[in-house]
């Protein structure tokens, strides 16, 4: 008892002494539970998941109530967190970009409901459909298109031709379904509307929420990627050897690319629930149910769609009868959340550096205020008893093969214990990941008060999860057929390597493709275990038919002068069984076409290299993971293996002195 108590006090300790910065009125008694549920589950994350650091604040009535900073911004400057530093807030972007084409419909320069061709002549697509998607489409991601472009959109520095890179991309690109019909997260839609931006305000899209939206905020502490100069920027750092990662520039600037501090997100969410920034008409189509009329067979979504907001009213608290408007940001470095209150004029923000689960965090915090606040009671738990029920036959209908983003699914019955086998597939074959109970009235136990049921909306048959006791839920699969005569030798047992990367470029990555026994006719297109179902159009191509799928591509092969390619994600592939082994002298230069040049290795040995100016070297093992990236370290006398490949990444030109010893 004696230890326990003694933990108890030690841990109290480490919460006082562990925090940075804390703003002095947030010493009052009436967000005593707050600030307690906030410093606990923050620490929690950042010493149990690894996260860096992390920034929160609250602001109620124009005034910041709470606000702290939570480890080190910078470990080697020993710089604490505070107020000022700046994070990454990723996809919270988008409500600043909704905002803005609000402001451009309030002054008579965009009509929401027109088409984005009327405004844009130069964006084009192969797909004619494209001309239907209108502004607001762009904004509650009914649009249909693909899903993201990602070349060079996380990288180490700017880059100047990003848009027109994105525009050409879109013009060699289709649609995954028909424009306004289904909500699926979609960037490209608010990269498309960052370009709509600046094409009618005549300003660069960073110009003007400078003045729109920072400056009349008072954000001082806000810009597009980090403020030049600025060395107040939380950094991320590898948790293997503790270093410094290198800052991430976001070219994505619509769709994912702010800088800024909660306190700054909190007097965003205070300009919009004030007036300042929206009138209050426009305020209330922003925060309005947006989401595509066959986004769920029944009921309402749980990602229920504003413009540029994930959810006009987060579940958790519209249960209990409180509107919350809510926005979620990820990048490869940062994670943030955003969390708006109208009626208690509450703004909630809080922010990580490094992986975190931003969302059940702020959730937790948010509760506690509201109780505390007296806005809604205390919250019950019970216990939840389970009593399996037998399967009804329309059920077992439902048996089959579904898809989804990044995955192949296949579900059976167990009717002797009744219960839901959940299967995936794995690059081989099937794999059961779960069994779920059957409860009754169509739906089975997932566990943490999550359902999954089935429907046969829209005409197909869907897979739905949904929040227990609630109307809330969303597909997360859809049916797929098993009757394409067309051959998928092409794709067959292939692994990829891109040649498209640049020097600058985060998103490094490696591909394969394969066939799915059971499904004649569909292809995988897979990368880091994840596996999306592709029907052949013809041999050589792959075609978008998930319209519930975000990030979606069309894979498809090319061959000239005997050489393999695969275009896909915005990237250009090739096939590693065709990659040649490096020879003994061989010289390395980019030649014209720009492509990376990759090599493998044929016996173990050690490689060096002394890079020219803007290249890179990257060192993938035999099984396509990366041991070697020049963005992060030096590559001078390393260990490499049989079977590995190096990609030889610079300018026209460049030329790669390199060592290489067996």
């Amino acid at each position: 008892m004696m230890k326990k108590s003694l933990a108890v006090v030690v841990l109290g300790l480490l919460l006082v002494l562990l925090s940075g910065c804390v703003n002095h009125s947030a010493q009052n008694q009436t967000y005593e539970k707050t600030i307690a549920t906030a410093r606990t589950e923050i620490w929690k994350e950042i010493s149990g998941r690894g996260a860096a650091s992390a920034t929160i604040a609250i602001m109620e009535n124009g005034k910041i109530v709470y606000e702290e900073g939570f480890s080190k911004a910078n470990r080697l400057a020993a710089k604490d967190v505070d107020a000022h530093t700046q994070y990454n807030i990723g996809s919270v972007s988008k409500v600043f970009t909704a905002a803005a084409i609000m402001q451009l419909v309030e002054s008579g320069q965009l009509e929401l409901d027109k088409p984005v061709v009327d405004y844009l002549p130069e964006f084009t697509m192969k797909d004619d459909r494209y001309r239907q998607i209108t502004v607001r489409m762009l904004l509650n991601h009914t649009s249909g298109l693909p899903g993201t472009m990602l070349a060079n959109g996380f990288a180490t520095e700017k880059d100047p031709d990003f848009l027109t890179n994105f525009m050409a991309y879109l013009a060699n690109s289709q649609l995954k379904d028909d424009p306004g019909l289904v909500s699926v997260y979609c960037n490209d839609g608010f990269t498309l509307a960052e370009v709509l931006i600046e094409k009618i305000s005549g300003q660069r899209y960073a110009d003007y929420l400078e003045r729109h939206f920072f400056s009349k905020a008072g954000m001082d502490d806000s810009s597009c990627s980090f403020q030049d100069g600025n060395e107040n920027v939380a950094l991320k750092y590898n948790n293997d050897d503790g270093t410094a990662l290198p800052p991430e520039i976001i070219n994505l600037l619509g769709t994912g690319g702010i800088s800024s501090t909660a306190v700054d997100l909190c007097r965003f969410g205070n300009g919009l629930l004030n007036g300042k920034l929206l009138s209050a008409a426009s305020f209330k189509e922003y925060t309005s149910p947006q989401y595509g009329p066959e986004t769920m067979p029944s009921g309402m979504p749980i990602d229920n769609y504003g413009l540029g907001w994930d959810m006009v009213a987060v579940p958790t608290f519209a249960e209990q009868g409180v509107t919350v408007v809510g926005k979620n940001g990820a990048t490869l470095q940062y994670a943030s959340q955003l969390y708006l209150i109208p009626e208690a004029d509450l703004s909630i923000a809080l922010i990580f550096a490094g992986t975190a689960n931003v969302v059940g965090i702020a959730d937790k915090i948010t509760q506690a205020l509201l109780e505390e606040k007296g806005i809604i009671p205390a919250a019950e738990t019970t216990a939840k008893t389970i009593t399996p029920t037998a399967i009804p036959n329309d059920i077992l209908g439902f048996a089959g093969y579904y898809g989804a983003s990044g995955s192949i699914i296949k579900i059976d019955f167990d009717q002797q214990t009744n219960a839901l086998v959940y299967q995936q597939f794995d690059g081989q074959s099937f794999v059961t990941a779960a069994t779920y109970p059957y409860l009754g009235d169509g739906y089975f136990d997932m566990d943490y008060d999550q359902w999954l049921s089935f429907s046969e909306g829209f005409g197909k048959k869907l897979l739905l999860q949904s929040t227990a006791h609630t109307t809330y839920g969303t597909v997360i699969g859809e049916g797929i057929k098993a009757n394409n005569p067309i051959d998928t030798s092409r794709f067959e047992g292939k692994s990829w390597l891109p040649v498209s990367l640049s020097a600058t470029d985060f998103t490094v990555f490696s591909a394969s493709t394969g066939s799915i026994p059971e499904l004649p006719g569909t292809i995988y297109f897979g990368s880091d275990g994840s596996y999306t179902p592709y029907p052949l159009k013809d041999q050589n191509s792959g075609f978008m038919n998930l319209a519930y799928a975000r990030d979606l591509c069309e894979p498809i092969i090319t061959t000239e002068n005997g050489k393999s390619t695969l275009t896909a994600m915005s990237h250009t592939l090739i096939d590693v069984a065709e990659i040649p082994s490096l020879q003994k002298g061989e010289t390395i230069s980019i030649d014209k076409s720009g492509e990376n040049i990759i090599r493998r290795l044929d016996a173990d040995g050690r490689f060096g290299i002394s890079l020219p100016e803007n290249s890179r070297l990257i060192i993938y093992d035999p099984a396509l993971a990366v041991v070697y990236d020049t963005l992060y370290g030096e590559i001078k006398d390393v260990p490499v293996t049989a079977g590995s490949y190096v990609m030889f990444i610079g300018a026209v030109g460049a030329s790669f002195p390199y060592d290489y010893g067996v």
